[in-house]
This record gives structure tokens, sequence and C-alpha cells, in this order.
């Protein structure tokens, strides 16, 4: 009994860990780099994922992947405000796309000096999911592109 528990977990090492270790270096992503640009949200899209368009200073436009809970509420709430966006060049694993994809995706913005992670912070303590949708969602809603 004791060799077949022994071969049993042998096995399980061989085959399964292996393929575990493969699977999490699959869903690794790499930042490639780190970039700040200043400008205006002009709206949202909605398809597979969420983007977020603006204008930035000088008139030229840039669309970003919005992956963050709440980054959506800030953009919004402030969207008639030239802001300071942070985002990221990533490959990234898009379950769609079949494989690693490099995105631009949007981790930060700010106005002056409130930042998004700090608002966010601090909203999310006080409210629920549900009553920050309920509260900023119409507004994301409102800016959609068509």
């Amino acid at each position: 009994m004791k060799k077949l528990s022994l071969v049993i977990v042998s096995l399980i090492f061989v085959f399964v860990a292996p393929a575990a270790l493969s699977q999490k270096k699959s869903k690794a992503e790499k930042v490639i780099s780190v970039k700040t640009i200043q400008g205006r949200t002009i709206g949202f899209q909605m398809a597979d994922y969420q983007h977020v368009d603006i204008r930035a200073k000088g008139g030229r436009h840039k669309s970003f992947f919005i992956f963050k809970p709440g980054l959506s509420y800030f953009l919004a709430l402030h969207k008639n405000n030239q802001l300071t966006y942070t985002y990221e060049v990533a490959d990234v694993k898009i379950p769609e796309s079949d494989g690693i994809t490099r995105v631009e995706r949007l981790v930060n913005a700010k106005l002056g000096d409130l930042k998004f992670d700090s608002w966010w912070k601090d909203v999310n303590s006080k409210f629920t999911l549900e009553q920050l949708d309920n509260k900023y969602g119409p507004l994301v809603r409102k800016y959609e592109l068509k």
C-alpha cells in the first residue's frame, strides 16, 4: 500500500505540478513601460472590456483599457477637467485574443493633488459596490460613446 501511495504522489509531482506551474507562467503579465499623459476624458466604450477615450493636450486622441474597479467612476466624475493619466504598456493574457496581447491600460488618474487611488480607497470604505454603481454608474453610461 505504501508503494502505491508513493507512486501516486510521484505521478502527481511529475504530471500535475509542471502543468500547474506552466499555467502560472502563462498568466504572468509583463509591464513594458509606465507613462503619463495629460488630457480630458471624452467618453467610454464598452465591448469585451471597458475603454476610455481621452483627448490629450495638443488634440491627439488616445484609448486605454480600464481594468481597475472604480476608475471609470473617477474619470466620469471629472470628465470636463484636465487630468494627468498614468498608463502601462503591458503584455497581458486576454482570453478572447488566444494568448498574450500588448495593451495600454489606464492604472491611475489625478486631478491636482487628488489621485484616483486615494479617492477610491475613501469612497470604497464608505459605500458598497452596489451603492457606488447606483451613484456613479449612470454618469459613466451617460458618457458612453456610440
